[in-house]
């Protein structure tokens, strides 16, 4: 059993590093008014964050590896989740609108 503090670091390591993942990945998307001029800075998040994430994995050694995996793959199917249900949701229709008199 791993030394439960180092397990719940690692654990909040994988949400961090899931939550800057997504926000360099959506980079391109917050920035597109100027993509022309702001290129550079969208492909060096996008590139920075997967690179980090890809380094803690590699340094990362053994079950402690299970731990960071673990919650950086909740929190992202969770993230992937949860839109896709806004997203159905959201489609209804609405119904007719209340009569107001």
């Amino acid at each position: 059993m791993p030394d439960a503090g180092l397990a719940a670091l690692l654990f909040v390591a994988g949400v961090f590093v899931g939550i800057r993942l997504l926000a360099g990945l959506y980079t391109g998307i917050d920035l597109w008014y100027a993509i022309r001029a702001a290129w550079r800075v969208v492909l060096q998040r996008r590139l920075g964050w997967m690179a980090a994430t890809r380094a803690l994995l590699w340094l990362i050694e053994g079950e402690w590896r299970s731990w960071f995996v673990a919650r950086l793959s909740v929190f992202l199917l969770g993230y992937v989740g949860t839109c896709f249900t806004v997203v159905r949701i959201g489609a209804r229709k609405p119904g007719p609108a209340p009569v107001v008199e």
